[in-house]
């Protein structure tokens, strides 16, 4: 799902993706609104061509993936993508509405064993909240 859409059109566009036989969305790593304020000066001008992915687009895509929990979490799979680089950016995720979470820049820039650092990381969370299942954490803070 694109994120340098309006919260409105994002709506639009999960009301016509709820009406086909689809199962779920992600929520988004790919800033291609070179404006947005996320993104750095001196990157933009580093890289004239192209988008952004990472970091950049964390924000928004943890704003749309609540509001996407909020109106279609019982329709959708709702998974989360856009600047994961640990436990920590993927719990948030998760608490957000994400039922999985999609690595990319941060397995690039991390490494493999990322994978298993979010893992264990999750299993750390999940134990310091009280929650004895990952499905229990989901959409928590949409």
């Amino acid at each position: 799902m694109p994120i340098e859409q309006t919260d409105e059109e994002t709506r639009e566009m999960l009301d016509v993706i709820v009406s086909f036989p689809v199962s779920g969305v992600i929520f988004g790593n790919l800033q291609k609104n070179r404006k947005d304020k996320a993104l750095r000066t001196d990157e933009i001008k580093k890289y004239p061509v192209g988008n952004f992915s990472g970091k950049p687009t964390e924000q928004r895509s943890n704003e749309l993936i609540a509001l996407a929990y909020k109106g279609y979490g019982k329709k959708l799979i709702i998974i989360g993508c856009g600047g994961i680089f640990n436990a920590k950016d993927a719990y948030k995720k998760i608490k957000l509405g994400a039922t999985l979470v999609q690595l990319i820049t941060g397995l690039i820039f991390e490494g493999p064993s990322l994978v298993a650092q979010i893992n264990l990381g999750l299993a750390e969370f999940l134990k310091r909240d009280g929650f004895n299942n990952i499905s229990q954490v989901i959409g928590k803070d949409a």
